[in-house]
């Protein structure tokens, strides 16, 4: 069931706005020591992590709540909500409310140099 069909409405309002929470933003999938450096360098700051989602594709996530999000964790601009809101949690199982987003979740340097390290990938630039 889709948004379109018109019967199909997300359970915003049981999920404590865990989407309205952090902004992601897509990055290329760590293939060389430069990407690699780049994701240790994310994962240095406060409040930044790194996931991979379930089709994928990898992403830097920063915590920071929206602006437009009330103290009862509800949209104060809902009708006129930008079209990324709009699409989001569009069908039925596709929010996080249902299931968590994330394959492999980074939250420190460390975890992703283990991660690496276990995957035998030399990510290291010698000096």
């Amino acid at each position: 069931m889709t948004a379109s069909d018109n019967t199909y409405q997300p359970p915003c309002e049981k999920c404590g706005a865990k989407c309205c929470h952090y902004v992601a933003i897509e990055i290329e999938r760590p293939t060389t020591k430069k990407s690699c450096d780049y994701i240790r360098w994310y994962l240095n700051h406060r409040d930044v992590n790194v996931f991979v989602d379930h089709d994928r594709k990898w992403y830097v996530e920063f915590r920071s709540p929206c602006d437009a999000l009330s103290e009862d964790l509800r949209c104060s601009i809902y009708p006129d909500r930008p079209k990324i809101c709009r699409d989001h949690g569009s069908e039925d199982g596709d929010c996080e409310y249902f299931d968590s987003p994330y394959i492999l979740y980074f939250t420190s340097s460390d975890e992703f140099e283990r991660y690496m390290d276990n995957k035998g990938v030399d990510w290291k630039y010698r000096r």
